[in-house]
């Protein structure tokens, strides 16, 4: 098969999946050759395995980051640090797409970004929604989710103390929903509820009316 051939097949398409090549070539262990040959010219860039997308020159669609991550690996939704400054709670930028996942902790990098993955227990994977950025449907958390999330995953982050929060350079807490994060933070661990209810302290010291 011609690239240009190849071209014109994906072109429209989000993703090149091998899965998919049965149905355009017969011998699919020489398009598999190909598209080695093709990834090692730069006409491709390989996600994970059996997974790719055309580099920039040959893009025909715009690729989103978010739904890159949650295809990866599936099923997940993005949150903490991503999701947190997605919705401006923290001010600095991050670069690394993070989310949650039933599967296994994992992570994925090529030359479009960096994915990381925290595997988390089925019942407590919870509290996202479906959003579209760019015509995408992306899976995200809640902010609120994002949050306990982020809790749950740094415990030892915050001690007893309202300053341990600090650090985080929190901001737009009016935002938040005080009442759905309590309500979230019931089914985590002991901990885990304790930094919720001194976060709402902190949250309330920073700013005098929340959201109930």
């Amino acid at each position: 098969m011609r690239f240009d051939e190849f071209l014109d097949i994906y072109k429209d398409k989000p993703f090149i999946d091998s899965s998919t090549f049965p149905g355009y070539l017969e011998n699919q262990e020489m398009l598999r050759i190909q598209v080695s040959q093709w990834r090692k010219k730069q006409y491709l860039i390989k996600l994970k395995k059996g997974l790719y997308v055309f580099s920039e020159k040959y893009r025909k669609i715009e690729i989103n980051m978010e739904f890159i991550a949650n295809f990866l690996v599936n099923p997940s939704y993005i949150s903490l640090e991503y999701a947190l400054n997605f919705y401006s709670l923290i001010p600095e930028r991050v670069f690394t797409v993070t989310s949650i996942t039933t599967k296994k902790t994992q992570s994925y990098s090529n030359s479009l970004g960096f994915f990381s993955y925290s595997s988390i227990k089925k019942e407590l994977f919870l509290g996202y929604e479906f959003i579209k950025i760019q015509n995408y449907t992306v899976v995200i958390a809640l902010k609120e989710k994002a949050l306990i999330d982020y809790f749950y995953f740094n415990k030892n982050k915050f001690d007893e103390s309202i300053e341990s929060f600090n650090e985080m350079r929190f901001q737009n807490l009016e935002t938040l929903n005080m009442s759905k994060l309590k309500e979230f933070s019931k089914k985590f661990p002991q901990k885990i509820q304790k930094t919720v209810n001194l976060f709402i302290k902190y949250a309330r010291l920073e700013k005098k009316s929340y959201l109930s």
